[in-house]
């Protein structure tokens, strides 16, 4: 377990300093464009974050999807749903086609960690923190919501556990509820609906001590997120040819058609990891007419 490091209250040169070894024990999903999208230095032992988005925005799948991966590099990990029965996250889970992730209902906050400690478990997930209470049927309110900020932050670094905890936002993209516990945490991640393409999400980390702070993209599916970041550019070779070959393809669509959506698209395409990249190319090019936002969008003719 990870010491516990009391406050510094002398002042000392940081050329003295001794940094724990948790620091370089740092692990990644290994799927390189999703590392990156969380902040590229892989995940602290004893860290925590949060997830942020709102209903439908796909967090239980981003976050499921994350667990398997960890779990498949050799990662004890668990999500722990206070909301939605482990017959409703299976249900889930094996439309996703993953097998590995451990899931329960629990509320419990001590009773959670308790299983943590049991478990040894790598990294978890609590979804979500309306869901969460204490043995101490006494903390309501401001006072619950203090004393699980800390407590989750303090138990996560004397177990060595990576914990994560949902949040929701408002259609405003503001937290519900207090900012206490994003300002008590290692990083913030917002995960949001692509106003331009309704088959992709935007995920932004908004704050991260232990690693950097970004944006990207993902396309998700029936099936998932396809972790291919859609911000990447085509490399140079036969790749660009191909994209031009697609954009022809596209143009010859529209001209046969009158216009495009984006299921169209998709079709079209044959990747829908490439969509919206290669339409707003055609939009910028000042070949297409780009109408509409999300699912509603079409293209025509310029």
């Amino acid at each position: 377990m990870m010491k516990v490091i009391k406050a510094a209250t002398k002042f000392q040169r940081v050329g003295e300093i001794v940094v724990p070894d948790v620091f370089n024990r740092r692990f990644k999903t290994g799927v390189n464009d999703l590392d990156i999208a969380l902040g590229g230095d892989g995940f602290v032992p004893g860290s925590t974050f949060t997830l942020a988005g709102e209903p439908g925005a796909g967090k239980t799948t981003l976050l499921l999807q994350v667990l398997e991966l960890l779990e498949k590099s050799g990662k004890h990990t668990a999500y722990i749903s206070g909301e939605e029965s482990i017959y409703q996250l299976a249900f889930v889970a094996h439309r996703l086609q993953l097998q590995k992730v451990s899931i329960a209902n629990m509320t419990c906050i001590e009773d959670i960690f308790d299983s943590v400690k049991e478990n040894n478990f790598g990294m978890i997930v609590l979804d979500s923190l309306p869901s969460l209470r204490s043995r101490d049927e006494d903390l309501r309110g401001k006072a619950l919501e203090e004393y699980l900020a800390n407590y989750i932050t303090a138990t996560a670094k004397e177990y060595e556990v990576v914990v994560g905890i949902v949040l929701h936002i408002t259609k405003q993209g503001k937290y519900k509820g207090s900012t206490l516990l994003p300002h008590s945490v290692d990083a913030n991640i917002m995960l949001r609906k692509s106003e331009e393409d309704y088959a992709v999400r935007e995920i932004e980390v908004t704050k991260n001590r232990f690693g950097s702070a970004g944006f990207t993209m993902f396309p998700i599916s029936n099936t998932g997120f396809v972790f291919e970041s859609l911000e990447a550019s085509d490399e140079e070779g036969p790749k660009v040819s191909k994209a031009k070959k697609t954009s022809d393809d596209v143009l010859e669509y529209v001209s046969n058609h009158g216009s495009i959506n984006a299921s169209e698209a998709a079709k079209v395409i044959g990747d829908v990891s490439k969509v919206q990249k290669i339409m707003k190319d055609l939009v910028n090019a000042g070949l297409l007419n780009r109408e509409g936002r999300a699912a509603n969008t079409v293209w025509s003719a310029a």
